[in-house]
């Protein structure tokens, strides 16, 4: 049984935002590449798609802005996500720390 579309957007908007994470200290290291690349794979998100967030991994692109209207209604998930990634390259910078900061603010329901 194939996914709903709605499920495959969200998914999408928090790959996007993963990456903004990624990039937020300047670079992106291989753990993080790998995380949002895994993530992308396990969620069984189109490849059209891969290879668009491919080509931001790799600095070729300017990394897509993600729609936080449509994260804010799962916004724990998205937290979860976001904590993963910044999680995995065993180094918490201060850039990626207020940038979950800033995303917890913009994604809270009163915002």
């Amino acid at each position: 049984m194939a996914r709903p579309i709605a499920e495959d957007d969200f998914n999408i908007e928090v790959l996007k935002l993963m990456l903004q994470l990624a990039w937020s200290d300047g670079q992106i290291d291989q753990q993080e590449v790998g995380t949002i690349l895994g993530a992308a794979r396990s969620w069984g998100v189109p490849e059209l798609e891969v290879a668009t967030l491919k080509k931001a991994l790799e600095g070729t692109a300017t990394p897509p802005a993600p729609d936080l209207a449509l994260l804010r209604d799962r916004a724990d998930e998205v937290f979860e996500a976001a904590r993963a990634l910044i999680a995995c390259d065993g180094q918490l910078r201060a850039a990626e720390t207020e940038m979950l900061e800033e995303l917890r603010i913009i994604l809270s329901p009163s915002h």
